[in-house]
């Protein structure tokens, strides 16, 4: 056996070995949990859910993100992210994020740090490894929700800070894609009335896992089928199915069933030679259509530097 044949089977060994350490560190800790805000655009901004992707473009990439949910509901949820990332080495990849998510009383701001690197597993094929880390400053006004009565618990607010820690993986070439991560996996607490008496309500982790394959219709049109399952224990299971179609990468057009949640149309558009911008439109299709509701709206806008 060659000593290069020897470093091949080495290098497929660890990389198997980090994919499986990886899933079951992920796995292992999924627990009950609060929602983490939803996009409908997180095809174009996946290291706010995965680490690992921070860094995978040649250049450095900026995006910002507006979600407003539920529109002509009062207090509904408005979202915000903010994204940076890029390649600092041959391997190494380096981003920042702040997400700030308000819902009637609660505010919550989280800003993380992202690392990754990549390992190349053929000669069109890279795996990225992704660690984030950072926090999440909780308030909850709830003097908002005072009602004039003698319960303290309504008279002060409420804030915390909670430490966040997350892992993914990527792997991606020409073909098609796989991610696995979670944003976070440690506990966090907020806290919540039953009865006269305040109890912690705990945040647990998210867990995403997500395909796509490029088909080539020619040599203009790529068409892009795409999965994604969002997995929290204690709500319901996740289920994305949807396609984009990119037009000589100057407009993407695509649409997105979320079961029993809702479905979305979105575009992308270049509008200039670094510049992207995108929206998209959610109608819910859960029992909760039958509020009155005008859908959900969310836009995005990526410069390349």
């Amino acid at each position: 056996m060659t000593y290069r044949f020897k470093k091949i089977i080495k290098m497929r060994k660890s990389i198997i070995t980090i994919i499986v350490f990886t899933l079951t560190f992920i796995l292992s800790n999924k627990a009950e949990a609060q929602q983490d805000p939803n996009f409908t655009l997180y095809n174009f901004n996946m290291n706010i859910i995965n680490p690992a992707y921070a860094g995978i473009k040649d250049s450095p990439e900026f995006n910002l993100v507006y979600r407003s949910q539920f529109i002509g509901i009062d207090d509904a949820p408005r979202t915000v992210s903010m994204a940076y990332s890029k390649n600092v080495g041959r391997n190494l990849g380096l981003g920042v994020s702040l997400i700030n998510d308000k819902v009637f009383i609660l505010k919550e701001t989280d800003v993380a740090v992202d690392i990754s690197y990549k390992i190349q597993m053929s000669e069109q094929t890279n795996l990225y490894f992704g660690l984030k880390a950072g926090g999440g400053f909780v308030n909850i006004d709830l003097t908002r929700a005072y009602d004039g009565g003698d319960d303290p618990l309504f008279l002060e607010n409420q804030d915390f800070f909670n430490p966040h820690l997350g892992a993914g993986i990527h792997i991606q070439n020409e073909k098609f894609y796989i991610t696995v991560s979670t944003p976070n996996f440690l506990k966090g607490k907020r806290y919540e009335k039953q009865g006269n008496t305040p109890s912690i309500a705990i945040d647990n982790s998210h867990f995403y896992i997500g395909t796509g394959v490029n088909i080539w219709l020619n040599r203009y049109l790529m068409l892009t089928p795409m999965f994604m399952m969002r997995n929290v224990e204690g709500a319901p299971n996740s289920f994305d199915m949807g396609a984009t179609l990119d037009i000589q990468e100057k407009l993407i057009i695509g649409g997105n069933y979320r079961y029993e949640e809702m479905v979305s149309i979105y575009t992308l558009v270049k509008v200039a030679n670094k510049l992207k911008l995108g929206a998209a439109y959610d109608i819910t299709s859960s029992d909760f259509y039958l509020t009155k509701n005008g859908g959900s709206l969310e836009f995005i806008l990526k410069y390349q530097f």
